[in-house]
């Protein structure tokens, strides 16, 4: 059994400048456990407990969704927000990612080619995950206790403006040791870029 979801990974130097920001924000936002550049991504869905002989028919159906597929332009503002969103004690720190460029849509596009996968493969989270409003985010760290006071705006410092010319298959494995990759990589797919 593997639980599975689908993303869109990060270049790597982004990764790594977004993994630096979470430890430098513990005294407003109390204990977290940052997460490594490894392991940060953009979900685009959700897909559930898959029973292992199941995982080569979700990836050759996300396969087929992707191909052909424009790579969306995407921007971090710096803005970070605590998730879920107003609840009483958060549990995750995010950053705020939103698109750009003259061709927007492209990663509402990527989210519902995502979702088909679920529901054509009948993944168990499809459903949960479809209701859900979407939030285009990337997790930076996991708040243990809550903010200590309540917080006014949180800035990261990063603005920075991306292609995401990659979309993955992670599975979340049971962690076995502190400090051990959150997230494994299972198959990745590239989009299509457009020329100059």
């Amino acid at each position: 059994m593997k639980r599975l979801f689908l993303a869109l990974t990060l270049e790597p130097d982004l990764a790594a400048r977004l993994a630096r920001v979470a430890p430098g924000l513990e005294p407003e936002c109390g204990a977290l456990t940052p997460y490594s550049a490894e392991d940060l991504h953009l979900t685009l869905s959700f897909l559930g407990e898959i029973e292992d002989e199941h995982v080569a028919g979700v990836i050759r159906s996300a396969a087929e969704e992707f191909r052909g597929l424009w790579a969306p332009e995407l921007e971090l503002t710096g803005e970070l927000e605590l998730l879920p969103i107003g609840a009483e004690t958060p549990s995750a720190l995010a950053a705020v990612v939103s698109e750009v460029g003259d061709r927007q849509g492209r990663l509402g596009a990527l989210r519902n080619r995502a979702q088909q996968v679920g529901l054509s493969r009948r993944c168990p989270g499809h459903r949960a995950d479809r209701r859900r409003e979407y939030r285009p985010h990337v997790t930076l760290a996991q708040l243990l206790d809550g903010p200590p006071a309540p917080l006014g705006d949180l800035d990261s410092g990063i603005t920075r403006q991306w292609l995401g010319g990659e979309i993955a298959l992670f599975e979340s494995p049971p962690r076995s040791a502190p400090g051990s990759p959150r997230y494994r990589q299972l198959m990745s797919w590239g989009l299509a870029v457009d020329p100059g």
